[in-house]
């Protein structure tokens, strides 16, 4: 195959998936030659479009005379023709209103973490007129830094356990209450010597090895290791921060493209489910790029039918997702520099010393 031949054939996909995607009607070769910015005559260009569809770039549906893209044709789309678009000021605007007006305090309180998940995804949907879904970090995933043991009564101690990504979680501790304060700082140190640089997934699966030789001491140093061993599965569980955060349902729902054999309602309640979605988005993205899986690509027969958008923030030393799920026929060159750019923001904001 010549390349001019290889040209018009890029061009005449490029258009029909463009025009497919804007105007939801299966794309004919009238309608493209029209359209196209050089001359090209419609029965060559009903030639190349049935050969097209012999290649697996098109289908034709019983109904219509024209044709529509399949997921080979979106997906030669968006990794080779699709023009993307600059975010107005008003859409930056948006997402940095959104994004840092409450993270300043994100390293201290956990229901920062939520607040800006929610509001990260309630933008990302109000721009994008789809889904906009955010994972949090995969804090099972940080190092450990330390932990400061603070007595705030005679038998209970409040536990701070700090995680380089800047997270702090408090806990208290009930403890005999004849416990000295005064050995606190030699049971904090032999602590952070044995789980400081670890991951919490490494402490939570070896705590028990590296605590063993702590039970040889005094009677109460001895009491409260057995204490903090036997409390270890709630001090160090980060599982209730893995949040996946979605807003913009009403859009997905309205939605023309979806039917019986593509149910949006089964999207939502996947959703709410949480554990099959967080493995779907929990996948790292490489080159800190924009990652786009279109239709069948999608592990998971529910999302047969969509697009997810999607992208990697940082918190520290670990990484959450951010990105925008919606119909295969969704507009990639907005929603793919929308999600970069939500992600970057997110960078900045969340790191920000």
């Amino acid at each position: 195959m010549n390349q001019n031949k290889k040209d018009r054939e890029k061009l005449i996909l490029k258009y029909v998936v463009r025009f497919f995607i804007d105007t939801g009607n299966p794309v004919g070769s009238g309608f493209i030659s029209k359209q196209l910015p050089v001359d090209i005559s419609a029965a060559t260009i009903r030639n190349i479009m049935s050969e097209l569809e012999e290649q697996g770039y098109l289908q034709h549906p019983h109904t219509s005379a024209g044709r529509v893209p399949t997921d080979k044709g979106y997906r030669a789309y968006v990794n080779d023709m699709v023009d993307l678009e600059e975010l107005s000021v008003q859409e930056k605007t948006i997402l940095s209103t959104a994004i840092r007006e409450i993270t300043h305090k994100i390293s201290q309180i956990a229901k920062g973490v939520d607040d800006v998940l929610f509001f990260s995804s309630k933008a990302l949907a109000d721009i994008s007129n789809e889904l906009g879904i955010i994972l949090s970090p995969r804090f099972n995933l940080c190092i450990f830094e330390k932990l400061n043991l603070i007595p705030i009564a005679s038998d209970r101690i409040l536990i701070e356990l700090s995680l380089r990504s800047g997270f702090v979680k408090n806990v208290i501790l009930e403890v005999e209450s004849n416990l000295a304060h005064g050995e606190l700082p030699q049971i904090e140190q032999a602590l952070n010597e044995r789980l400081s640089g670890l991951t919490v997934a490494e402490i939570r699966k070896t705590i028990a090895d590296r605590l063993r030789d702590l039970s040889y001491t005094g009677t109460q140093r001895r009491h409260f290791y057995r204490v903090f061993l036997s409390s270890s599965d709630h001090l160090f569980n980060f599982d209730d921060k893995n949040l996946l955060t979605f807003a913009g349902a009403n859009n997905i729902l309205s939605k023309p493209d979806f039917s019986e054999s593509n149910d949006p309602f089964a999207i939502i309640r996947m959703l709410e489910e949480k554990s099959r979605f967080v493995d779907l988005l929990s996948e790292q993205i490489e080159g800190g790029g924009v990652a786009v899986t279109i239709g069948g690509e999608n592990d998971i027969k529910d999302m047969s039918g969509c697009s997810i958008v999607k992208a990697n923030y940082r918190l520290g030393d670990v990484t959450g997702t951010v990105g925008v799920i919606g119909p295969k026929r969704m507009p990639y060159g907005k929603i793919i520099p929308l999600v970069r750019h939500t992600a970057n923001l997110l960078d900045e904001a969340l790191n920000n010393d």
